[in-house]
């Protein structure tokens, strides 16, 4: 039996045209492609590479999982090669991506698990991260940051965005938080944690002489005030940088991105909290607001926890 192996990995969006393969060919690859050709490089046949989570392009990870299953390794000389263990594996994989996307993609951790387990079906959960920057605009954004964080221009009022979210906690159908191209025939899905936090400010901005803030004075709240233990806005730049996390076993196309989107309108004061659940009650995507962009979108991790799935014990 062809074991199978289950490995954890991390990859920049920006490199690639999202995780899964296209019928039509691109300049950039998708990262099941890139995963495919480096396997192939390495057993001299297609293996097929299975991911967890189909992230879009532009959304990166950093705790992606994929299976796939060896059967054999390429003979050299018509002698049939001993297939690589799993350290060695991940060594090759990371070594013939090549060198376009070697600064892209990374294989953390290779393992072989029960023929069982499969990486999409039997995740238990998948976290992800949206970065945001409030009192902030695009050109303000040092360009090595650009495209890591949402730059939106007011300061948003974190404390009612929490509220705001609890709307979506629970089963709900959230056929309005979803892409008119979703292909899922069914809009039920369960959010079981929300969090809005502060993130520690980049150094760079501390650093760049001509960086200055949107605005110091129409704040919703004095800079530097710590509101609910965790609004904080920085007292040097007057930024408000903070996190969007969101965790579900799994998640309808574009989902994520469109949540945020709306708990963003509502920190700006442009949609209520009563509106907010109007929308969701509508079941219609076109009451959502407009999906936002894809690359402060992070994967966190993708959990397991079905004991018929675990690795196979030594003999």
């Amino acid at each position: 039996m062809s074991p199978r192996y289950k490995i954890i990995y991390e990859y920049t969006g920006k490199s690639f045209t999202g995780f899964q393969k296209l019928k039509y060919p691109l300049v950039k690859l998708p990262v099941q492609q890139v995963l495919e050709n480096s396997l192939e490089k390495i057993h001299g046949y297609k293996i097929p590479v299975v991911g967890s989570s189909r992230t879009d392009h532009g959304v990166s990870a950093v705790g992606q999982v994929s299976h796939f299953d060896i059967k054999t390794r390429a003979s050299r000389g018509g002698k049939e090669m001993p297939l690589l263990t799993p350290e060695e594996l991940t060594m090759a994989i990371n070594y013939n991506v090549g060198k376009e996307y070697e600064n892209s993609i990374r294989i953390i951790k290779t393992e072989i698990v029960d023929d069982r387990f499969h990486c999409r079906f039997n995740a238990t959960s998948r976290t992800y991260l949206y970065r945001v920057m409030g009192n902030c605009g695009k050109k303000q954004i040092p360009l090595e940051l650009q495209g890591k964080v949402l730059p939106v221009p007011p300061i948003l009022n974190l404390d009612i965005m929490r509220k705001a979210s609890e709307i979506f906690i629970g089963t709900h159908d959230f056929s309005s938080f979803r892409s008119a191209k979703c292909s899922s025939t069914k809009p039920i899905r369960s959010i079981s944690h929300i969090k809005i936090f502060n993130l520690p400010l980049p150094e760079i901005f501390r650093y760049n002489p001509s960086f200055q803030p949107i605005s110091r004075a129409n704040t919703r709240y004095p800079i530097g005030n710590i509101k609910n233990d965790d609004d904080v806005i920085d007292e040097t730049t007057g930024l408000q940088y903070f996190g969007i996390e969101i965790k579900a076993r799994a998640f309808l196309h574009n989902q994520v991105r469109i949540m945020v989107a709306s708990l963003l309108k509502v920190g700006e004061g442009v949609i209520s909290i009563e509106q907010l659940e109007e929308i969701k009650q509508k079941k219609d995507r076109s009451a959502a607001p407009s999906t936002i962009a894809p690359e402060p979108l992070t994967l966190l991790t993708v959990s397991y926890d079905d004991p018929k799935v675990q690795p196979p014990q030594p003999k």
